[in-house]
């Protein structure tokens, strides 16, 4: 029923008024609330948790823009809004004018795993994508930054149910918020709870998608998979100023992972946090993940040419993939393309 309901909402027309934005559910025939004022210390609390002066904040969700004035005055270097709902977007674009750190995605949040850009802060406040919170672990793994600091709204209100680890297995802790709702559709506890995971990325959970072709010379390859320790590796110190050389690699080994990118319709399969080497406005650049590439970029190959990315697809699904990692101290070619070595924490 919940997914059916949810369904419903992102073409149905909402009422605004100033304490409470509603919409009419034809699946039950009733009015329910999308966001009430009463959550204004809520919100001002999660901002004050979770936002520092001159973070690179991601809002997940506008509402009646409350989370957004609560991190606006925290005065964040940067400040990405994702809503998707048609009725929303033009207050948003309205709220939005004239403010030079606002950053608007008119579009889901998980749309942004195939744009660049990583975060301080991550805050959820979404209503009606129930179907995509299971995304929500890995979305956060691929765009946070270090120590990047997550919350989200607490829907039970408790500290052990699914709907508050939002799919985290440990490491949350909360701050209690007294809060008086009048009688709603969504809560009605008068303590809240607010959630904070602090986050670092792992560096180890990367790699290309097994079969992926690794040349150890400029013509002969072997399937990531098949590469043992001490193997020969064609590798390639700069893109910029490019000299092929051999090296041994110390190992590979395989991990399994859910959500992957793919570039150009198969060119090159990986995970989100692996290294990579881009060309992006007339510079090579080697201080970007997989996750950060965006149509436009391009990749130098091992017959030294340039290609560039026309597509890059994201898989949401739960299917689960098997990619290996090469350890090595040099950049390697994988598919012709040239990846860049693990950093040296990973």
């Amino acid at each position: 029923m919940a997914d059916t309901v949810h369904s419903t909402y992102p073409n149905a027309n909402l009422t605004f008024a100033d304490d409470k934005i509603t919409w009419h559910c034809p699946v039950t025939n009733d009015t329910r609330e999308v966001m009430m004022s009463w959550e204004q210390p809520i919100m001002e609390k999660m901002a004050e948790v979770a936002v520092a002066e001159g973070d690179h904040v991601l809002e997940c969700g506008f509402g009646m823009g409350i989370l957004s004035d609560a991190i606006q005055a925290r005065n964040p270097a940067s400040h990405t809004i994702a809503e998707f709902h048609p009725d929303i977007i033009p207050r948003l674009r309205t709220w939005a004018n004239g403010k030079s750190n606002i950053i608007l995605h008119e579009d889901k949040w998980i749309e942004l795993m195939g744009q660049a850009g990583r975060y301080d802060a991550i805050l959820m406040d979404t209503y009606a994508d129930g179907d995509l919170h299971s995304k929500f672990v890995y979305f956060c793994r691929n765009k946070a930054k270090n120590n990047c600091k997550i919350s989200w709204w607490n829907w039970s209100g408790g500290t052990t149910d699914e709907y508050m680890r939002f799919y985290w297995e440990d490491g949350i802790t909360f701050t209690d918020v007294t809060v008086d709702p009048p009688e709603n559709t969504y809560y009605n506890h008068t303590t809240y709870k607010i959630p904070l995971k602090i986050l670092s990325p792992n560096p180890t959970g990367y790699g290309v998608l097994q079969g992926t072709k690794i040349h150890y010379s400029a013509s002969e390859t072997k399937n990531i998979q098949d590469i043992a320790g001490n193997h020969d590796i064609l590798t390639c110190a700069d893109a910029s100023s490019p000299t092929l050389a051999t090296n041994q690699s110390d190992m590979c080994f395989n991990v399994k992972c859910k959500g992957v990118y793919t570039i150009n319709d198969g060119l090159l399969v990986a995970t989100g946090t692996h290294p990579m080497i881009i060309k992006r406005g007339g510079s090579w650049l080697t201080d970007k993940q997989m996750s950060e590439l965006v149509v436009g970029d391009k990749l130098y190959k091992v017959d030294n040419t340039e290609v560039e990315i026309t597509k890059i697809e994201f898989d949401t699904s739960d299917t689960q993939y098997v990619v290996s990692r090469i350890v090595i101290d040099h950049n390697y070619f994988a598919n012709d393309i040239l990846m860049r070595k693990e950093d040296n924490d990973g």
